[in-house]
């Protein structure tokens, strides 16, 4: 399992914990939320960028100081995650991929800049991928422009064929095979800008978000349709292993949430509450826009089956709690796919409460599965061992999960709501 540390980073003091397959982080705003969940992409999205590096560097025929280049890259990355270093004393980062292979970023004694270092294990495999790409850019200097087509087509099939090697090697340097993808807040923005998208200043916005307006961007154009029209297209066109069970009971899910039907058409996005009346997303409702793009992207990677470990921040922004609700039951439907890793943070007690409730009905399931299918659907069920949830507050972690009820600890969950019925009480008293 793959752990991550953090000290003296941010608000973060002391972070010490194992990456599981759901993990959850609640507490006040500007307490380390973010700080936790953003390092674990940073390190697993390191990924993505060996493979980038690894083919153009074949492309380039240049693979001199290898592993110092990528050391370089990490750096560019970091300014680009957390800006600058200069205002900091000290910092700890460190992740642990698989035994004996990680990660760690300090901080040089100049403080102007972080330094990446490699375990061993890394350093061999690193070197071991280099190795393998080098041979392969030798024999692409053999010249290909009179080559018969058969050798040519030859040669595209070596090129696809060194991809798929590099992808595998870096997968299992990492320990990851899926799908990143990070759901930042304040996605409200974009909603509002939806017509101005296009024309956006990439440099002028948080690198995260960027990421997140670039995969919209390239989403918008399948959802010139109704979700029921792409699952029937689904239907019709794949002969992958898919089940629309799922996939249908997560267009419902977004229906439900949504209260209208998302178009994106050559007249912009809207949504559509009746058949003939919708209104522009750019005039919709705030919780309309928050959630228009989370709900669209889960649906989409529902639906083609994707392997994937996602970031959601603050699901639940301008949400009435029965619908964050049923987000959550949306998230832990895309979660129990294919192994999925989800991590969300949250100030939402509803959204803590609803996750705690897919932790009791898949305890009690294990004695009366029928009844519990009843009161909450199997595909939103989620085991203790997976789960790992946690109050951030005071540069500390606190740990959520009761290990032997299996369950959150729910006095946490309502500690606010208790300060405030305290308050309540003491104003009654005064009448009284």
């Amino acid at each position: 399992m793959q752990k991550i540390i953090i000290k003296d980073f941010g608000p973060i003091k002391n972070c010490e914990l194992f990456v599981k397959d759901y993990l959850v982080f609640i507490g006040p705003q500007a307490s380390g939320k973010s700080t936790v969940s953003k390092g674990i992409y940073f390190f697993k999205s390191l990924r993505d960028d060996l493979i980038r590096y690894i083919l153009e560097s074949i492309e380039k025929d240049n693979f001199e100081k290898a592993q110092g280049t990528f050391g370089k890259l990490i750096r560019s990355k970091y300014l680009r995650f957390w800006g600058p270093t200069y205002h900091l004393d000290e910092i700890y980062l460190e992740y642990q991929f698989k035994p004996g292979v990680s990660i760690k970023i300090t901080l040089e004694s100049n403080k102007k800049y972080i330094t990446p270092s490699f375990s061993p294990d890394f350093k061999r495999e690193f070197e071991n991928i280099v190795n393998i790409a080098k041979q392969f850019s030798e024999k692409r200097k053999v010249g290909t422009a009179f080559l018969p087509i058969s050798e040519l087509l030859e040669v595209e099939f070596e090129k696809r064929s060194i991809f798929n090697t590099i992808r595998s090697l870096a997968n299992s340097l990492f320990e990851e095979n899926k799908d990143l993808i990070f759901i930042p807040a304040g996605r409200s923005i974009l909603a509002t800008l939806s017509e101005q998208l296009q024309t956006i200043n990439p440099d002028k916005i948080d690198y995260l978000m960027m990421a997140f307006l670039e995969r919209i961007n390239h989403s918008k154009s399948i959802f010139n349709k109704s979700l029921s029209e792409l699952l029937m297209d689904k239907k019709k066109l794949t002969q992958d292993v898919i089940d629309f069970e799922k996939v249908k009971l997560a267009e419902n899910l977004v229906k439900a949430i949504l209260k209208g039907n998302y178009i994106s058409d050559a007249d912009g996005e809207k949504i559509y509450f009746s058949n003939n009346k919708y209104v522009k997303l750019s005039y919709s409702s705030s919780g309309q826009q928050e959630v228009i793009w989370i709900l669209h992207l889960i649906f989409l990677l529902i639906l083609d089956n994707k392997e994937i470990f996602a970031v959601i921040e603050e699901p639940e922004a301008h949400l009435f709690p029965e619908a964050q609700k049923q987000l959550i039951d949306l998230i832990f439907l895309m979660g129990n796919i294919n192994g999925n890793q989800i991590v969300i943070t949250t100030h939402s007690p509803y959204i803590l409460s609803s996750f705690n409730n897919l932790l009791y009905a898949n305890k009690i399931a294990q004695m009366k599965p029928d009844d519990v299918s009843k009161i909450v659907r199997k595909e939103f069920h989620v085991a203790a061992d997976k789960v790992g949830a946690y109050y951030v507050n005071k540069g500390m972690l606190e740990n959520l999960v009761d290990d032997e009820l299996g369950l959150l600890m729910t006095e946490r969950i309502d500690s606010v709501s208790k300060e405030i019925n305290e308050e309540y009480y003491q104003l009654y008293n005064l009448e009284d």
